[in-house]
């Protein structure tokens, strides 16, 4: 079965608008659709005629709920040809980080345990010496990262920044200026990455979860456990790069 007629059969759950706010209802009809996979990933819409009939509704009340859609990134309109399902997060970056992948795997993990080895001296620094007004600013970065990570469909580009300024945040607390530099530039190498390496599902709420146990450690002054926690957040993400394909 095509795209399109993929669109058509999901058709027959809608209902004509009986109430107020036409535009609303059609928006909120159609993007229940999608929602329950009645209209797949990258599907065409039904033409605006065949909604304005099946919805009973005036054609700038379905353009202006499509409008709608597409400003919450969850349909695309192309001219000329029509309005498109947007396609997933994971589905949106799976194939040219693959790509990317095949050609920069080896070195990713290189640096992911470089990485890593700076982080871990980083956390046991500062839960040894960093002082509360350092430890409320990792802190901060925390509750930004997860308050993002939280949203419906969170900005994968936002996200990773956030993540960078938590790692930073600690690396900053140290007191140092080497430290701090490596882990912002070895953070800078591996931008291309970390969008991706989110859209893995589960890897935003194994983050969160992750942040949350360095912060407590750090904020207990508990240099083991900070550096533990820090290397079991790294270690996962490496591993996840080393089970991928490489360049053969």
């Amino acid at each position: 079965m095509t795209a399109k007629h993929e669109a058509h059969a999901g058709m027959g759950q809608f209902t004509a608008v009986q109430r107020t706010s036409p535009t609303q209802q059609v928006r909120e009809q159609l993007l229940a659709a999608i929602e329950r996979g009645d209209i797949l990933p990258g599907a065409l819409l039904p033409s605006e005629r065949a909604l304005c009939e099946t919805f009973g509704v005036s054609r700038v009340s379905v353009r202006e709920a499509l409008a709608g859609l597409e400003a919450m990134k969850i349909i695309e309109i192309r001219h000329g040809r029509g309005a498109f399902v947007r396609k997933s997060i994971n589905e949106q970056y799976v194939e040219p980080f693959a790509a990317y992948l095949e050609l920069h795997r080896d070195e990713l993990i290189e640096l992911n345990k470089v990485r890593g080895a700076l982080d871990e001296l980083a956390a046991a620094e500062v839960a040894e010496h960093g002082t509360e007004q350092e430890l409320a600013e990792i802190e901060r970065a925390e509750e930004a990262f997860r308050t993002a990570a939280a949203q419906d469909r969170p900005n994968l580009t936002e996200v990773s920044r956030l993540d960078v300024e938590f790692h930073l945040s600690i690396a900053r607390a140290t007191g140092g200026k080497l430290l701090p530099r490596m882990l912002d530039e070895l953070n800078s190498v591996m931008t291309e990455s970390r969008p991706a390496t989110f859209s893995r599902e589960g890897q935003l709420a194994r983050s969160v979860r992750d942040h949350r146990a360095i912060l407590t450690a750090l904020k207990n002054r508990d240099v083991a456990r900070a550096r533990k926690a820090m290397q079991k957040h790294m270690a996962a993400i490496r591993e996840w790069y080393e089970e991928l394909p490489g360049k053969g």
